[in-house]
């Protein structure tokens, strides 16, 4: 097995949607002992003209840019180490840096990847392999994610994963019949948002853990190359301070690739515990205590089409994309300490983009996007938000 250094490259090795980035990066293979660097970067500019900001002014339209080199380097023949750092500008101009990831990986066999540190999880497609900008198709991220660029009004379900522990990938070769990947993995997990009422739950890694239990999650999936892929993810894991109260997320995505068009899309649901008490009967009584689960769910769906199927070489390095979004959550304002931060941020949208491959690995986007806020029942009126991008992307 070729063992290429790049995150989606290992991924690559148990999701088929990856063989396009490891094909890009081919020249990242190294010899021992060396050091190298890859990665990606954009800048974009964003035209919000219905956007407002917490105090209702006018948000601003701006130009924003990113870097991120990858770090590569070989210690021997089976381990190889690996971290992303990402270099951006905010919408104030100030510069921000965030480790995405650092990791080791140790190849035990042609079949067997095991990967220790901190590393984007095997959920879905989207966070682990598709997010980088120049592999993404559209310039904004699909309504279930939320970080890594922004998501505008929508408050997405999920972060892009990543945490500390430890995964074991596979590849299970059926010959004429496909490919089965599995990535389990534990790590540190979920954790309580800080706030006056404990806050709901909080994805983003960070040092060390707030209770004594790990999560645990894995992604399994069935690919019949190179046209087709769909595959399972599930996560688990307390995420209170004092470990009783459980959060849990299911993914399903799928992709098919023909020779000119592409068609993606994720399924996701999610249920956390949250408690609380009713009203008492009697002032200054306690009322009876509950748990009660609150759900967030939604789905996305992408489909891509390139040009070059009419036979026009002008046309060739043009591709148009669309892709539709929806998200719901439970927010009724009965968790509102909890919660309250779905409120004005569940919706749905639409994108349309038109995109002009410069190179292999660079890439002009146009696109404009729809998103409509609806919270009736948290006490917001349907909302409209919609913006128009222009981004040049780049990979190397």
């Amino acid at each position: 097995m070729k063992k290429v250094l790049l995150q989606s490259a290992v991924t690559a090795a148990i999701s088929m949607s990856l063989m396009t980035t490891v094909n890009a990066q081919d020249n990242s293979s190294l010899d021992i002992g060396r050091l190298a660097i890859a990665g990606y970067g954009d800048v974009t500019y964003i035209s919000q003209p219905s956007m407002k900001d917490e105090e209702g002014n006018d948000v601003q339209n701006n130009v924003v840019a990113r870097f991120v080199p990858i770090f590569l380097f070989q210690m021997s023949e089976k381990i190889h180490i690996e971290a992303e750092i990402e270099f951006s500008t905010n919408a104030e101009g100030e510069t921000e840096t965030e480790l995405e990831y650092a990791n080791m990986h140790y190849f035990f066999n042609n079949n067997t990847i095991i990967t220790a540190g901190n590393f984007l999880l095997p959920f879905g497609q989207f966070g682990a392999n598709l997010h980088p900008s120049w592999i993404n198709k559209a310039v904004s991220n699909p309504g279930l994610y939320g970080g890594h660029g922004g998501n505008g009004s929508l408050g997405g379900i999920t972060s892009i994963l990543g945490d500390t522990g430890i995964s074991i990938a596979n590849i299970w070769d059926l010959g004429d019949v496909g490919r089965i990947f599995t990535n389990f993995y534990t790590v540190s997990g979920p954790r309580q948002e800080e706030g006056n009422h404990g806050g709901g739950v909080e994805m983003e890694a960070k040092k060390g853990d707030n209770n004594g239990s790990m999560a645990f999650g894995g992604r399994v999936a069935y690919a019949f190359l190179p046209e087709w892929e769909i595959g399972v993810s599930y996560y688990t894991g307390e995420y209170s301070d004092d470990g009783d109260l459980n959060y849990s997320a299911y993914n399903i995505d799928f992709n098919w690739i023909g020779s000119y068009a592409s068609v993606r899309g994720e399924i996701f649901g999610s249920s956390a515990e949250t408690e609380g008490e009713t009203e008492p009967k009697v002032e200054g009584e306690h009322g009876e205590e509950w748990v009660k689960d609150f759900d967030k769910n939604g789905w996305y769906i992408q489909g891509t089409w390139q040009a070059r199927q009419l036979g026009k070489a002008w046309l060739n390095p043009v591709e148009f994309v669309v892709r539709y979004s929806d998200i719901k959550s439970d927010f009724d304002g009965s968790i509102g300490h909890d919660f309250e931060e779905d409120a004005g941020k569940i919706g749905s949208r639409m994108y349309y983009g038109v995109n002009y491959w410069l190179e292999p690995s660079a890439v002009l986007k146009l696109g404009a996007e729809s998103t409509s806020i609806d919270n009736e029942g948290a006490g917001h009126g349907g909302i409209v938000d919609d913006r128009v991008f222009l981004q040049l992307a780049f990979g190397f």
